[in-house]
């Protein structure tokens, strides 16, 4: 099950090694998984169930164990039952624990854990155990993963179709893997029952900076399509069309009071004419004033809550959040939509109907021939700007019975522009000078996000902190920061400095360093460390142009050669201009394809390494008359 797997992936949190060998810091290792999957006709309830059993043999890679073995399930999936064994017996009063789910800011109304600890000896005990579940409807049985959260050495995954029950399979991410298909028909249940064997799948550890499991672990996307089971006909996901009928049945009531909307949207655009400004303040409303939670509704995550609801409430998750910017825009007289889509976490698409495909909601609106989406959870991005995380993704927008595929822009680095602007002197021992950055975009969203996480009275120390990247030397006084309530406008930070750390003094020659920052010093991928490909959370154009004023009588003696490396994901650029009276370092650094492959990590590594030589490189200056 998708959400069950992506719960147990982002609790997973030791370093992925290469399998064959126990993995490393692993207290178990799974000796062997054999995963059953039927789908079954209940008469008694009038609907096809799908019946799991799940089956995994642990063995202790060292003494005194305890395990916590964990199993996820929600309202559409019942724990039928499960049993454990430790070296062959069973275990004296087991009692699995049964609880809601909840970590941190993720909120799960209906989904819940059963988890024990599996308790073993001594290195080479063996602990084996089942759960038997029903699963009530079959557009919830959406992927069957062959990796678990420890490594597997060998597996098995068997999946009984009767022929009443239409059902595609896609494969996916099998290169590299030892994976083998058999089918075969069973004339008694008239099925065909598929079954997978596979051996060394390592387990599923988070890396940061990763693709996610869609894109990395050996999995099935189970596509339920139609079913012909006592008598009548369902149709479950067929096609798309089926997919977005369903969730018109999701939305059509969550509207709310129509008064308490139309009150506020009237509130918030009262003395506005331009219809951008009305469409903004509803907008940044949102964003400001509703706080995002993740959340799981007791459909599994795909029914917004009532938009007066939200409105009262103050929180929401990205459906909650969609539905009241859709129902405040609507209130005010505009054609807002709500929008279905999968960020680039999921490697699918509506291609393959499945509740898969999409795990984010967003607004869509219509406006003078353009659709603009509106994304409230991305707090400090302004109207028109799309986060990395949905650029390029396909959207399912609502359309009375039909719906309409779009896609979101893609943005250029610009959007993201990070950029220092300064004019720096010697006096003395010291650098001094005037700054100004400015950023944009997600750059600006993140240095936000920043600011608003301490406490108010320690905002000012910490802009500081950020702003000289961490240096003692790098001393602010004067600073002045933008409003960062409209994000309309760049944020912006200008400030006189002093720094001690850039400039060394040899007799009547100075040594100086003009890049406070080094951007990217330390961005080297530990290669022999590194398992999958790295992907950077957002585009970036980051800008540095420091001008130095010579002091009188003083001269350029060895100026550092220039940069230029152009790669198609990115590029570096740094170059001295060497004019009258002083000379200006400027630095150019894009981010220009967020994914960087495995087989690009020895070019990158070799690109930083002449980055960081670069940034070891001094401007020299010395009196004229020497």
């Amino acid at each position: 099950m998708t959400i069950k797997l992506l719960i147990t992936y982002s609790l997973c949190m030791f370093g992925v090694t290469s399998a064959g060998a126990a993995e490393a810091d692993s207290a178990v290792t799974i000796t062997s998984l054999k995963n059953e999957y039927r789908f079954n006709w209940n008469s008694k309830s009038n609907r096809v169930e799908v019946k799991e059993k799940l089956n995994n043999t642990y063995i202790s890679n060292g003494f005194q164990v305890s395990y916590t073995v964990s199993e996820f399930y929600n309202d559409n999936i019942v724990i039928d039952d499960v049993s454990c064994k430790i070296d062959g017996h069973s275990v004296r009063n087991f009692k699995p624990k049964y609880t809601y789910y909840g970590s941190d800011d993720i909120f799960y109304s209906d989904e819940r854990v059963c988890y024990f600890p599996l308790e073993l000896p001594k290195k080479g005990s063996i602990g084996n155990v089942t759960f038997e579940e029903t699963l009530a409807d079959p557009r919830y049985f959406t992927s069957i993963y062959f990796a678990d959260a420890e490594q597997v050495q060998q597996g098995q995954v068997t999946i009984e179709i009767p022929r009443w029950m239409k059902v595609d399979i896609k494969e996916y991410n099998f290169n590299g893997f030892n994976v083998k298909k058999n089918t075969v028909y069973d004339k008694g249940d008239d099925a065909d029952v598929i079954t997978y064997t596979f051996s060394n799948i390592p387990g599923m550890k988070k890396e940061a900076h990763s693709p996610g499991p869609t894109y990395i672990y050996p999995h099935l996307l189970i596509m339920c399509k139609s079913a012909n089971a006592g008598g009548k006909q369902f149709t479950y996901f067929n096609t798309l069309a089926d997919q977005y009928a369903w969730y018109c049945e999701l939305v059509k009531d969550v509207a709310g009071d129509k008064a308490t909307i139309s009150a506020k949207s009237k509130e918030l655009t009262a003395g506005l004419t331009n219809d951008i400004d009305k469409i903004k303040a509803i907008f940044y409303y949102v964003q400001d004033n509703i706080r995002y939670i993740a959340f799981e509704d007791g459909m599994a995550g795909f029914k917004p809550e009532k938009a007066d609801e939200v409105l009262r409430k103050k929180y929401g998750d990205c459906k909650g959040m969609a539905n009241l910017t859709k129902a405040l825009l609507t209130a005010a007289g505009y054609d807002a939509r709500l929008c279905w889509l999968g960020t680039k976490h999921i490697a699918y698409d509506y291609q393959t109907p499945s509740m898969a495909v999409d795990n984010h909601m967003i607004c869509g609106l219509n406006y003078k021939g353009k659709t603009y989406y509106l994304d409230a959870t991305e707090t400090y991005l302004g109207f028109n700007e799309y986060a990395e995380r949905i650029q390029g993704r396909q959207v399912l927008m609502e359309d009375g019975d039909k719906y309409i595929l779009g896609k979101v822009p893609t943005a250029l680095p610009a959007q993201n522009l990070s950029s220092e602007i300064s004019k720096l002197s010697v006096n003395g021992a010291v650098l001094i000078g005037k700054v100004n950055n400015t950023w944009k975009g997600e750059d600006k969203e993140d240095v936000l996000a920043g600011i608003n996480s301490v406490k108010h009275e320690n905002v000012d120390e910490a802009t500081k902190r950020y702003l000289a990247a961490g240096s003692a030397d790098y001393n602010i006084k004067n600073l002045v920061v933008s409003s960062t309530t409209n994000p309309d406008k760049d944020l912006t930070a200008t400030y006189d400095v002093e720094r001690k750390s850039g400039i060394s003094a040899f007799g009547k020659e100075y040594y100086i360093d003009l890049d406070n920052r080094k951007d990217f010093a330390e961005a080297a991928i530990t290669i022999d460390k590194r398992k999958n490909d790295y992907w950077f959370s957002g585009k970036a154009h980051i800008v540095t142009e420091n001008e130095l004023t010579l002091p009188p009588n003083y001269k350029a003696s060895s100026i550092p050669a220039e940069l230029n490396i152009s790669k198609p994901g990115y590029e570096f650029h740094i170059t001295y201009v060497n004019s009258p009276g002083k000379i200006t370092y400027k630095k150019t650094l894009l981010i220009k394809n967020t994914l960087l492959t495995k087989a690009n990590f020895a070019a990158w590594n070799q690109d930083i390494e002449a980055l960081n030589k670069a940034y070891n490189e001094n401007l020299v200056i010395k009196p004229v008359s020497q």
